[in-house]
């Protein structure tokens, strides 16, 4: 059987892997990880390759990053007195483009990984769709991370809340680039009413596979991304 649920204006399949807790759905945890890898199973275009791309480019981002800005790291210039200093303008611009590389890759692994559970098939390409709306996934990035900020100003957990709190916001304006970036903000307030405990424990449950990541230096991600990415839009559907 499956129920729909109607959130902030769209309709979202809950099927098997939903059960009711008084007027609300709850989401079964272990049933949308199990479908998580049936979706991947049947994804037209390879998922592991599309993170291999993935990791792959954002790594080699953060490395350069890295690499550019530990000319500022303090006792470098003792430790390694060969190692060059990068004029800040540089460094600044380096930062600049390592952050808006992330923002639109990481716009791209979401619309793939939406279009994958929609049954679409997703070229290699969509990872650069968010560039149609740029604008907005920059606004939308600096709002929720100035929003996060503040929170965190309260004390620890109130920032980790808003952190759940705005999870969908970025699925809800690649699923809909025309609508505006505090309705995509407002809309995911509503979709995670009620789940944001759920959701932590949805992170846990992924925490000994990210140790395993961390082991072997990132690679297991390759394989490891499409699975937690696949459970996070599953939640979200």
């Amino acid at each position: 059987m499956v129920y729909y649920a109607q959130k902030s204006g769209h309709m979202a399949a809950c099927g098997a892997a939903c059960h009711k807790k008084g007027s609300a759905f709850m989401p079964d945890r272990i049933q949308i990880k199990e479908e998580a890898k049936q979706v991947l199973r049947g994804a037209r275009v390879n998922p592991y390759l599309v993170s291999l791309i993935v990791v792959g480019v954002l790594g080699l981002l953060g490395a350069l990053n890295s690499y550019v800005g530990a000319s500022q790291t303090v006792d470098l210039a003792a430790m390694l007195p060969n190692f060059p200093e990068f004029p800040v303008l540089l460094m600044a611009f380096v930062a600049a483009v390592n952050w808006l590389a992330q923002v639109i890759i990481n716009a791209g692994w979401s619309i793939y990984h939406l279009g994958v559970r929609q049954g679409k098939e997703m070229p290699f390409a969509c990872l650069l769709d968010g560039f149609a709306f740029l604008g907005k996934l920059i606004l939308l990035n600096i709002v929720m991370g100035i929003f996060v900020y503040l929170w965190s100003l309260l004390f620890l957990i109130p920032g980790i809340i808003a952190q759940y709190r705005y999870r969908f916001a970025v699925y809800n304006l690649c699923e809909n680039p025309d609508i505006g970036i505090m309705e995509a903000i407002s809309m995911s307030k509503a979709q995670t009413a009620g789940f944001k405990g759920t959701l932590f424990v949805l992170d846990l449950s992924f925490l000994g596979w990210s140790i395993l990541c961390w082991l072997t230096l990132g690679i297991l991600s390759i394989w490891i991304a499409p699975y937690r990415e696949q459970a996070n839009v599953g939640y979200f559907q």
